[in-house]
């Protein structure tokens, strides 16, 4: 599981509960995954003993999470020594910085060893590992990706070998008696392990390491970057990182509301720091940077919808995360379609992703989220030149909508549901297009052009929603039709946010006592998806849905209840205060991706909903 998690909009890194590197993005956050493994070790030289610094090794570990910094730290202590590694990702070069301290018996010499092995473009193989020694670096490469590792002070001795093919386990047992004796060139599945003498005869028994890792689409661009970091005081690089970071958060302070815990509010400012993280340079939001689905489900969240990223942009909007918002929209002016619509998923390089889903591959929501997106981001920001350029985009998307309809009823046509699961005319999905086309029509006003087609179709979609998914005999608003389902599911809180009734109808109420009575985690809290819910346990609890309850109290006036649930979200947040999409509904462990952005981005959109409370302002999006 990813325990912290550190980045610049074109790497991203993420470690695991062992201090060990997860996952290694490169160039956009979720594409590609380069890493297969990285582990450190150490040798005691006068014991003749090795253990690498990973679980199962003789060392102690605890993580240090630090949200003032983004700067992920893991301590060990064991074979007599204390060692620290911090991680540092520069915020402009593409440039890893791995600083380990180490503090041993002053005069006891020992030696530490660095192994990687990559999977570049997310294949083991065909790939090149070598060490130049007058450069004094070892260089992995493959295709038009580069990865240059070397250190301040230098290595001693550095070689390259071969994993997994021929029955090999890895150059890492190399460094196991301490004695590095292999090649300084492989080729294939490569890896290769650096080595570090760190003699003792430091009086306080410190030693100090910085181990460089440079990318690049080529190996000028890594050589240029090794010499620059060459040129000057090494410690510059992670001063100017952990500077920047905290710079950052400073100007994106957490948001201190009555009655909230420290918790709370350590979990809305590392909730504002994945929201950075997850976001690319050129835009795209991926879902999650967890890789752990593959296994179970074939794919990854390593992908970005349009859903996912709408919500996470307004929450970025709300966190003052502005310039990252509008590059979000930017992006998905790049990804539509020719008819306007928005396709299931795409990769951060802006290609089609993967789907399940028949042609047209649509979930007409995420058309939906995107025109809602943009008015928030203007409402928020104001900028109305921004606005004109985004125009065509939401004209295209809002004259998507009028098309996709179903005439005998006058919803939206079937497609599948926000969970991905099931085709038919949903009630949240309805709520989101009346919602849009309704933004769309502000849109055209603040531009001057007539919106009206877009207000009077919206208009005439919501009377047809309150006429067909509106079950006055059981006096709950269905799931969906075509086919009909009548299972409570959470996402109608999220349709009554939209505008599908207002606060004051008794309808909203009822709703609202319904599906918190209904879905309902008895053991663990939090709300489930809907009823029968079987994706990684029986109806476990959900982040977004137990917040989506939060703010429809809020909404209806219940401040105290909202309260509680911001604390119980955050009280159930990984030590590092990264949250997961669900939660076990029996042991109350973080299931499926871990971090999710939309649960962070809906946590820190609730919490401004809810600070604003006090002040009496508008609530709505």
């Amino acid at each position: 599981m990813i325990t912290q998690l550190t980045g610049n909009g074109r790497i991203l890194l993420t470690l695991n509960a062992g201090g060990e590197w997860n996952d290694l993005f490169y160039p956009y956050p979720g594409q590609f995954q380069h890493l297969r493994e990285a582990r450190l070790g150490l040798y005691d030289v006068t014991d003749h003993r090795f253990g690498w610094l990973r679980p199962g090794g003789p060392f102690e570990i605890a993580q240090v999470p630090d949200s003032s910094a983004s700067v992920p730290e893991t301590r060990f202590r064991g074979m007599g020594v204390e060692v620290k590694v911090a991680e540092h990702v520069h915020p402009n070069h593409d440039l890893i910085v791995r600083l380990v301290r180490l503090r041993a018996p002053p005069g006891r010499p020992y030696r530490l060893f660095a192994y990687h092995s990559f999977k570049i473009e997310e294949s083991m193989y065909q790939e090149t590992a070598y060490v130049d020694p007058e450069l004094h670096s070892v260089v992995h490469y493959k295709r038009s990706y580069y990865f240059e590792l070397f250190g301040h002070p230098g290595f001693d001795r550095a070689v390259c070998g071969e994993h997994t093919l021929k029955g090999l386990r890895g150059t890492y047992v190399d460094a196991e008696d301490g004695v590095l004796d292999g090649r300084t060139i492989s080729h294939g599945a490569a890896d290769s392990v650096l080595e570090w003498d760190l003699p003792g005869t430091n009086g306080t028994g410190d030693a100090e390491i910085r181990l460089y890792v440079a990318l690049g689409r080529d190996l000028a661009g890594t050589r240029r970057l090794r010499e620059y970091v060459r040129s000057g005081d090494p410690r510059r690089f992670e001063r100017e990182a952990q500077a920047f970071w905290g710079t950052w958060l400073a100007r994106h302070p957490a948001q201190v509301s009555p009655g909230l815990g420290e918790k709370a509010r350590r979990l809305y400012q590392t909730s504002v720091l994945v929201l950075r993280h997850v976001s690319a340079e050129n835009g795209s939001i991926i879902a999650s940077p967890d890789t752990a689905s593959l296994v179970v489900g074939g794919d990854t969240y390593n992908y970005c919808w349009w859903r996912d990223g709408g919500y996470v942009s307004k929450a970025m909007d709300e966190a003052g995360l502005y310039g990252n918002a509008q590059r979000f929209l930017r992006f998905a002016q790049l990804c539509q379609q020719p008819d306007g619509s928005f396709l299931h998923r795409h990769f951060p390089d802006g290609t089609i992703g993967s789907t399940w889903h028949p042609p047209p591959f649509l979930q007409i929501d995420q058309t939906g989220t995107i025109i809602a997106a943009a008015w928030h981001h203007f409402k928020l920001r104001a900028d109305l030149d921004v606005l004109l350029d985004l125009w065509p985009m939401v004209k295209q998307a809002a004259e998507f909508l009028i098309r996709f309809r179903d005439l005998p009823t006058g919803l939206p046509r079937p497609s599948y549901d926000l969970w991905e699961e099931r085709e038919g005319i949903h009630t949240y999905s309805t709520a989101v297009v009346v919602h849009a086309l309704e933004r769309a029509a502000r849109i055209a006003l603040e531009l001057g052009k007539d919106g009206e087609r877009f207000r009077q179709a919206g208009r005439e979609m919501h009377d047809a929603a309150l006429a067909h998914l509106w079950d006055p005999g059981s006096g709950r608003f269905l799931r969906s039709l075509h086919p009909r389902d009548d299972r409570i599911d959470a996402s109608v809180l999220l349709a009554l946010k939209l505008g599908l009734v207002d606060w004051a109808d008794p309808r909203a109420l009822a709703t609202v006592d319904l599906v918190e009575k209904r879905l309902w985690s008895p053991r663990v809290g939090g709300l489930a998806r809907y009823e029968g819910d079987q994706y990684y346990g029986t109806e476990n609890p959900w982040v977004i849905c137990t917040l989506w309850l939060a703010e429809a109290r809020l909404l209806l006036g219940d401040r105290e209840r909202c309260r509680e649930l911001l604390e119980w979200t955050a009280d159930h947040a990984e030590p590092g205060f990264l949250i997961a999409e669900q939660f076990d509904s029996r042991s109350g462990e973080s299931r499926s991706a871990t971090p999710l952005s939309w649960s962070h981005s809906t946590y820190v959109d609730v919490m401004h909903k809810y600070q604003r409370s006090f002040r009496h302002h508008d609530l709505e999006d």
